[in-house]
């Protein structure tokens, strides 16, 4: 699978404290050089297009024409990444996607902090993003649209795998993913990467492990479970738009320095596809002792 992500727009209704890009929220890129880079993104052999943000669903009919476009140019595959707050009532929206997916292959993403109201809430830094959410999954849930969730784990929620597990469950969702807190220097909300894994294993006696995926924790730390290495279900090649005229080929997270690995990971049988941790947990993985799987 060869990936384009489009950054439709960095605003948002939230106030992730842990977002890492917030500080683009006043950044725009024009619809024409989005509707550019898909077809830049065709031409490259791309055949799945990710729209992300920011929050995309602010700027509904933008989506609807990039997603057309790029239906009619080949693409099969579409992700939306999101918070929910459009498609809570935008029924235009949601009748399209619906429309879409009865052809294509199309999952909204949603950004799931929280089991409850309060720490959704606390979490998102928006009043009213718990009660968004649920209605948005509701709406979806009764789509042709596949649905995904990701789970940025914190100090806050981590204790609480579970209940958000038994929260997204009745949607039905394709893939429920638990990601390791992503900053420049750790904060409150940091985790240990040691705990994360203790937690998503303790979740994994719950789910099942083949919706069960992970993001930021490598294969050598989730023995028995390397099914549920999200990264392994990424596509072979990801293009990225994040900035009007600026097409990034073949992105990779490592050679931009935002992962890191150790050097005996190249003894490892999953070195070719592991991405390694991100790099402010660099340091207590490498004192974790862990060997190459072999």
């Amino acid at each position: 699978m060869h990936c384009l992500n489009l950054k439709v727009t960095y605003n948002c209704t939230n106030n992730c404290s842990f977002c890492f890009s917030s500080y683009l929220k006043n950044q725009n890129i024009s619809l024409e050089s989005l509707k550019k880079a898909v077809l830049q993104g065709k031409e490259e052999g791309c055949n799945e297009l990710v729209l992300s943000g920011g929050e995309p669903t602010l700027v509904p009919d933008t989506l609807i024409e990039l997603i057309s476009l790029a239906s009619e140019n080949g693409y099969e595959f579409f992700i939306i990444q999101t918070n929910g707050v459009g498609l809570a009532l935008n029924k235009k929206l949601i009748n399209f996607l619906d429309a879409i997916g009865k052809s294509k292959n199309i999952c909204i993403s949603f950004s799931v902090h929280g089991h409850s109201e309060a720490l959704h809430d606390e979490l998102s830094g928006k009043k009213g993003a718990f009660s968004a959410l649920e209605k948005a999954l509701s709406n979806i849930s009764k789509t042709s649209c596949g649905i995904y969730t990701n789970t940025v784990l914190t100090s806050k929620n981590i204790m609480h795998l579970s209940e958000i597990a038994d929260f997204i469950s009745p949607f039905k969702p394709k893939i429920m993913q638990f990601a390791m807190l992503h900053l420049d220097s750790p904060n409150e909300l940091t985790v240990s990467l040691l705990d994360c894994v203790k937690a998503v294993k303790e979740l994994g006696k719950k789910i099942n492990l083949d919706i069960l995926k992970t993001e930021g924790i490598p294969y050598c730390l989730l023995r028995k479970m390397e099914k549920c290495v999200g990264e392994s279900f990424w596509p072979n090649t990801l293009d990225l738009y994040n900035n009007d005229n600026q097409y990034l080929k073949d992105f990779k997270q490592i050679d931009f320095e935002m992962r890191k690995k150790k050097s005996d990971c190249k003894n490892c049988i999953f070195d070719e596809i592991c991405m390694g941790v991100w790099k402010e947990h660099f340091e207590e993985f490498s004192k974790l002792g862990t060997k190459a799987v072999r």
